[in-house]
């Protein structure tokens, strides 16, 4: 069967990306936006502190780049690692600007990880330490810290997104971690020690 009447639903997104200089381009950057707008949305909000708008308008920026850089994607790696990557660089490139937006009340959901009302913690209070705490840290710090405990990534990928060693990611992932459950010492340790796992 041709490839170009096979439901583009079903193809990888590797197999997406070679269409995108096709006459189903259209379709496979429609298909890429619908499996991926709202993971990089959450990645974007975070990392511009609750700025939906703005996040908003970098998803747009995002996939407007994937499409004209669509060239440069390298077959043999992942199209996801490659995408934030992408991300990473559109944040950088804006933190080098001042800021002045403000922290989203709902932009972490770390916190329902764990069952923090079983133990009668306030779970509000726990996601407001939760927020400062993150903020606290630079940026580096924060993104590598997104990428692994909100995106799930591995030390491996989160290096080739950040461009750094896997030793730098995993010491970032160490001091950040640390800081931050430094900062949650009034709720109970071991519950964050145990969302927070550094493999």
């Amino acid at each position: 069967m041709n490839i170009l009447r096979k439901d583009i639903s079903k193809f990888s997104d590797e197999q997406l990306m070679d269409l995108l200089s096709s006459k189903r381009s259209n379709e496979a950057l429609t298909e890429l936006h619908k499996r991926y707008a709202n993971k990089v949305l959450g990645f974007f909000i975070r990392m511009f502190r609750g700025d939906v708008n703005k996040a908003q308008d970098f998803v747009q920026d995002l996939f407007i780049k994937i499409l004209t850089k669509h060239n440069q994607f390298d077959s043999k790696k992942k199209f996801y690692t490659w995408m934030f990557t992408i991300a990473s660089n559109m944040c950088k490139s804006d933190f080098r600007k001042p800021k002045k937006n403000a922290i989203s009340n709902d932009c972490f959901e770390l916190s329902d990880l764990a069952q923090w009302n079983e133990n009668g913690i306030d779970k509000e209070l726990f996601r407001k330490g939760l927020r400062q705490a993150i903020e606290s840290l630079t940026e580096n710090h924060k993104e590598t810290f997104f990428l692994r405990f909100i995106q799930e990534l591995s030390v491996k990928d989160i290096a080739e997104i950040t461009n750094a060693s896997e030793g730098t990611v995993k010491s970032r992932l160490f001091y950040a971690t640390k800081k931050v459950t430094a900062q949650l010492s009034e709720f109970n340790p071991e519950k964050h020690e145990a969302i927070f796992k550094m493999n």
